[in-house]
């Protein structure tokens, strides 16, 4: 079992995600929740646990979303819904965010992981934020309790599996796998000076890599990612 305190909000006024976006519900209809985590792993690996998160939410949904959309996860921590032909993008469903916490004396940091996903809201005629999509609006019935169990169970064992000695590439694999940014033109903001070209690869480090218009790369660590263009 995940060693960790698990917090599920029934809804939230005054959520938050990167770079302090609001990140808000109604009563009863989403998946808001946050997780504890005291893994013992090195502070700069602890970032990782939000591609853990996206990926079993992506493996639990992909067989129920049905065939016309596809989940994908945008970097560095959304998870959008696509069309499963062409990748166009219909918006975004989750957002996840980590931040280090302390942890008991001489275990190191802790990690909380907190995870948003649209179930129930915004539906058909609701006033939503622009882009954002959910569940419901495309057919798919789930109570938010459920969801919760099945991600949590599949995020047990991408973190169990991160111990292993292929974990890194593992999670790697699944993530580009998965992946709505690798193979689009993208612009990366808030690094000082915008970081323009196309993605090309995740590293095992959870860096998006993205090759320039000279053929030279950029490993971008923590960064706003912008798509460019959908082919």
């Amino acid at each position: 079992m995940l060693d960790g305190l698990v917090l599920r909000a029934g809804h939230q006024t005054a959520g938050r995600g990167r770079l302090d976006r609001r990140w808000d519900a109604p009563p009863g209809v989403n998946l808001l929740f946050s997780v504890l985590l005291h893994l013992g792993w090195p502070a700069e690996r602890l970032s990782l646990t939000t591609s853990c998160l996206a990926v079993s939410l992506v493996e639990v949904l992909d067989p129920l979303v049905g065939s016309g959309q596809v989940p994908a996860i945008k970097w560095p921590n959304d998870v959008l819904l696509v069309d499963r032909k062409t990748g166009r993008p219909a918006g975004k469903l989750a957002g996840i965010l980590a931040e280090l916490v302390g942890g008991p004396v001489g275990s190191g940091p802790a990690v909380v992981v907190g995870m948003g996903v649209n179930v129930g809201w915004p539906g058909p005629g609701d006033e939503a934020p622009p882009g954002a999509v959910s569940l419901a609006g495309f057919g798919l019935t789930i109570d938010p309790a459920d969801l919760l169990v099945h991600v949590l169970e599949t995020f047990e064992g991408r973190i169990s599996d991160m111990d292993g000695p292929d974990g890194l590439a593992k999670l790697r694999e699944a993530h580009l796998a998965s992946s709505a940014t690798v193979g689009r033109t993208v612009r990366a903001e808030g690094l000082g000076e915008d970081v323009v070209g196309t993605a090309v690869d995740v590293g095992l480090d959870g860096a998006l890599v993205v090759e320039m218009a000279d053929g030279s790369t950029v490993e971008v660590l923590a960064a706003d990612v912008v798509h460019l263009q959908v082919d």
